[in-house]
């Protein structure tokens, strides 16, 4: 009878301790499986992360870009305002040889059709695709 009970305390021993391990097992399981989550996590955070980085660099790029065909409209506009100031200055003070001695009657026509209209290398390339000049706004 000694004998007896001395199996079955061995035996209670055994299932306890596979209890114990299967849990501990289980346990672990869940860590593995929690740390696989979290990384994951991570991944999907940082892959939205990069989404948002790209759509705002495309953003601050059309930004830039539009900030800067408005400053080319700007000085295309001034140049043209200041062409018609000339060519009213050339009116109102005459040419040489009316006899009031305006000084700026003697200038070409070109030139002072040139002043109201831009020729190609002066401000075109300000808004031409792909020129390299440097960003001014950003």
């Amino acid at each position: 009878r000694m004998e007896d009970r001395e199996l079955q305390l061995e035996e209670m021993q055994m299932r306890w301790a596979r209890m114990e391990f299967d849990r501990r097992l289980r346990l672990e399981r869940e860590l593995d499986e929690e740390r696989r989550w979290r990384v994951k996590l991570e991944e999907q955070r940082e892959e939205e992360e990069m989404e948002w980085r790209e759509r705002m660099l495309g953003l601050q790029i059309e930004h830039e870009k539009q900030m800067m065909q408005m400053h080319a409209d700007a000085c295309q506009n001034q140049m043209q305002i200041l062409g018609i100031m000339a060519r009213l200055m050339c009116q109102f003070f005459g040419s040489a040889s009316d006899g009031l001695g305006g000084g700026l009657g003697g200038l070409p026509p070109q030139v002072l059709q040139n002043l109201q209209h831009p020729g190609p290398g002066d401000l075109g390339h300000a808004n031409k695709p792909g020129s390299n000049s440097p960003p001014e706004f950003i």
